[in-house]
């Protein structure tokens, strides 16, 4: 019998990473529950980078592209989104991103 204290087993916790770490990518694979050759997929077409040459050091990533990967990911199996589509979507997200930079600068002046 548990205590009120104490959380299921079963119980899912959420994983932040840490904006200074990088992680393989059997990591990365574990942690978004992407399969492989999809994030290799999602590299080939510029939608994640990964932070070394993968040739030279492997694939390797940082918090930026587990978080984009996760956003991707979720796109394209809820709405079943292509390549075409998650590129679109993507660029928009950044462009948001971008100016919601500019706003707060221009508040900071």
């Amino acid at each position: 019998m548990q205590n009120a204290d104490e959380s299921p087993l079963t119980a899912l916790q959420t994983f932040e990473p840490m904006a200074a770490d990088v992680y393989s990518i059997e990591t990365v694979v574990r942690l978004t529950q992407t399969p492989r050759h999809q994030i290799a997929v999602y590299c080939r077409h510029g939608l994640i980078s990964p932070v070394t040459a993968p040739e030279q050091d492997g694939w390797w990533f940082d918090h930026e592209a587990i978080r984009v990967l996760r956003r991707i990911e979720s796109l394209r199996i809820y709405y079943d989104l292509n390549l075409a589509g998650l590129s679109v979507i993507s660029a928009l997200f950044c462009e948001v991103e971008q100016l919601r930079e500019e706003v707060r600068a221009l508040r900071r002046s």
